[in-house]
């Protein structure tokens, strides 16, 4: 996947962005020009609904599309990834 950024909690982890947040232009730039790709993707950084809740270690995310006639419970994405001990595992969070 290129041209895709953590959202606003998950870019703390690589960057410190304590004067982004001071900043009312900064914090506006961050959410008006950063990518992040909601839909269905491999690789680069999982689109979290719901911030925070650990979300490291996805392979890919199926993301609710009209397209392909899925749905995750709200309008949500299902993340799948492989834990520790090597098995798939998949989660979801929705609106």
């Amino acid at each position: 996947m290129d041209d895709d950024a953590p959202g606003w909690e998950g870019a703390w982890e690589p960057v410190d962005l304590a004067r982004v947040n001071e900043d009312e232009a900064a914090t506006e730039a961050f959410f008006d020009d950063v990518t992040r790709t909601i839909g269905t993707k491999v690789g680069a950084y999982p689109y979290e609904i719901q911030h925070g809740a650990g979300r490291h270690d996805v392979v890919f995310q199926v993301g609710s599309e009209e397209k392909i006639g899925w749905m995750w419970g709200d309008n949500g994405v299902g993340y799948f990834f492989r834990a520790a001990d090597g098995q798939w595992r998949w989660d979801c969070q929705f609106y």
